[in-house]
């Protein structure tokens, strides 16, 4: 499941996944993110990862793909989490954005919010 979060505003979309993301989940995110890229050139991601306990492979696979084409449309993308595989996702999917991804321990939520929406902790 994907919420959007009362924080999203503008070009940044801030989200919260938890239980099982499918394909419609990812759907919702990606007409978010092409929103925001199209609206200001470019677009912020606040991605915090609660309870999450599966990702439909497909539905990863073409997500994937999106922030392959599109990742250079990001600007700052904070993932925040509470598992090690997630903080190895953010390191393995940060190459592809134009500023990178930056991981955080949900215990940093607000300095992860702090980061995306002005660049400083």
């Amino acid at each position: 499941m994907i919420e959007l979060l009362a924080e999203t505003h503008e070009d940044m979309l801030a989200v919260r996944v938890s239980g099982e993301l499918t394909n419609d989940d990812f759907d919702l995110y990606r007409e978010q993110i092409r929103d925001r890229m199209k609206r200001y050139g470019s677009a912020r991601l606040y991605y915090e990862m609660v309870n999450l306990s599966w990702v439909k492979p497909g539905a990863a696979l073409e997500n994937a793909l999106f922030d392959l084409v599109h990742g250079r449309e990001y600007d700052r993308v904070a993932m925040v989490g509470e598992k090690v595989w997630q903080e190895w996702a953010a390191k393995i999917i940060s190459p592809v954005k134009k500023k990178g991804v930056r991981y955080f321990n949900l215990a940093d939520r607000e300095k992860a919010l702090r980061w995306v929406q002005t660049g400083e902790e």
